[in-house]
């Protein structure tokens, strides 16, 4: 592969210009107290009320070798997006070169789960997945991100039948995906095993829909744990903490 010349850095980066080898496409890095998340550009869902600014080709190629030096070793690293899993094989290589670095890195993909299957789960062997079931009701799914849930559903029993250290998490969007959705999503999961499920709130994109209110959050939680066990919300755990910070964009 031809070597890529970088000319330009972000504004808050202090590294000198590189030649970095053709690889993931990364839009920027994101570091809080415990984890680096590693925001890759690129998605197969059309999700209507998507917040992320990297549904599309942004950013630029850069190997895990290169991130690595941006990721201080004690620091959990998440690759997520835009859907990460666009490109298996060159995420796996990612994986491997951020392994072989020095210190023992927690290593998390944050998946929409439609392209994880049971050739590429034994390649992810000892990483941690957090898997985003949109909808559980297939015209629902298929209505709010264009593509069908088979997939997905088969990836969330991969992953509990062969003992994966995983999460599911579903956003709650106000008129769409509400407490009703939210409990067939727990009643499905609890059919398979007791698995760990995160309730998020929705975060306002133009006049798609509103931010969930405190009590709605309050009660799709609690309709969940009538299934689930271990069931938790993006209010008291966030997932992008406040602290966060940009150390590099692409």
């Amino acid at each position: 592969m031809k070597p890529i010349l970088v000319s330009g850095l972000a504004r808050n980066m202090l590294y000198p210009i590189s030649i970095l080898w053709k690889n993931m496409r990364v839009s920027y890095l994101a570091i809080s107290e415990k984890r680096c998340t590693v925001q890759i550009s690129g998605c197969n869902f059309k999700c209507r009320g998507c917040f992320s600014n990297e549904k599309g080709e942004c950013g630029m190629e850069i190997t895990g070798s290169q991130l690595a030096k941006y990721i201080p070793a004690d620091k959990e690293i998440m690759l997520a997006g835009g859907e990460p899993t666009l490109d298996r094989q060159e995420m796996l290589s990612t994986i491997s070169e951020l392994k072989n670095k020095p210190g023992k890195r927690k290593i998390i993909i944050s998946t929409n789960g439609s392209r994880l299957d049971k050739d590429l789960l034994e390649e992810l062997e000892g990483i941690t997945v957090h898997i985003d079931l949109k909808a559980y009701g297939p015209e629902l799914h298929r209505w709010y991100t264009g593509k069908d849930n088979k997939n997905v559903l088969s990836a969330i029993r991969l992953l509990y039948e062969q003992d994966f250290d995983f999460q599911v998490s579903t956003v709650f969007i106000p008129d769409i995906i509400e407490t009703p959705e939210i409990g067939d999503i727990a009643r499905f999961l609890s059919e398979i095993g007791d698995i760990r499920y995160k309730i998020m709130r929705y975060v306002p994109v133009g006049d798609f829909s509103r931010r969930p209110y405190v009590w709605e959050i309050e009660d799709a939680v609690n309709t969940a744990h009538k299934y689930l066990g271990n069931v938790t919300s993006s209010m008291e755990n966030r997932s992008h903490p406040k602290n966060r910070k940009t150390i590099a964009t692409f």
